[in-house]
């Protein structure tokens, strides 16, 4: 939301989810490599039940996410959206982003009231300025954009604290720093995700965590 959340989904998938072609690539830093050969499509199986009172799309559609976060400068817009175009063209996620709705006079309190309550998980990107508008420190002035969204954060922390849990998710991107992130966020006995470097294998985490699926298989018990 530019410097001037109830969260909603009812849908759950029996199917296969299939979202996203992809390039191989990378980012870092803002620094962006793409080679022509496209990879096969994500495919997602969501056919486990214990899976099923996680924030799941509409069947065939992509995740929707939205990314919050503050314009601490320049190189920091940058940034996020680098990593937000790769998440939509290379992981295939249906990612939503200030600085692409900027198209028009736009009252950007509801903007983001709509983004956040139609969200099926929310991007936190940790940045100093950003931890101060999220905790309260910061002038009341400045960055109104990210201490509305950070508010609305808070509030569905507090009324449902497991769920919104599953939903909000802390990224802290290549250059930025754990103690970046919001303490309501509870960093160290929460999982956050540090990206590394903007390529699939860069991601996965985050992606497991979106999509439902773990990176690894539990393995069935012997006889």
């Amino acid at each position: 939301m530019p410097e001037q959340n109830s969260f909603t989904n009812t849908g759950t998938n029996t199917g296969p989810v299939i979202f996203g072609g992809t390039v191989k690539g990378s980012v870092r830093g803002g620094d962006v490599r793409r080679e022509a050969e496209v990879a096969a499509p994500l495919v997602v199986s969501r056919t486990d039940p214990a899976r099923e009172q996680r924030s799941t799309p509409g069947a065939g559609k992509p995740p929707r996410v939205f990314v919050t976060y503050s314009h601490d400068d320049e190189r920091h817009r940058e940034l996020v959206r680098d990593f937000a175009t790769f998440l939509r063209t290379r992981a295939g996620l249906d990612v939503r982003l200030d600085q692409w709705a900027d198209d028009g006079r736009r009252d950007w309190s509801l903007w983001a009231i709509e983004q956040l309550a139609e969200a099926d998980f929310v991007l936190v990107i940790a940045s100093p300025d950003y931890k101060r508008r999220a905790e309260g420190t910061e002038e009341p002035h400045l960055g109104r954009g990210a201490q509305f969204e950070a508010a609305m954060i808070r509030d569905n922390l507090t009324k449902d604290l497991p769920r919104a849990t599953r939903r909000i998710l802390p990224v802290v991107l290549p250059g930025r720093r754990v103690e970046e992130i919001p303490s309501f966020l509870n960093a160290y006995s929460t999982t956050r995700y540090e990206i590394a470097e903007f390529t699939l294998a860069g991601v996965e985490e985050l992606l497991a965590a979106i999509t439902g699926v773990a990176r690894f298989s539990l393995p069935e018990i012997g006889t």
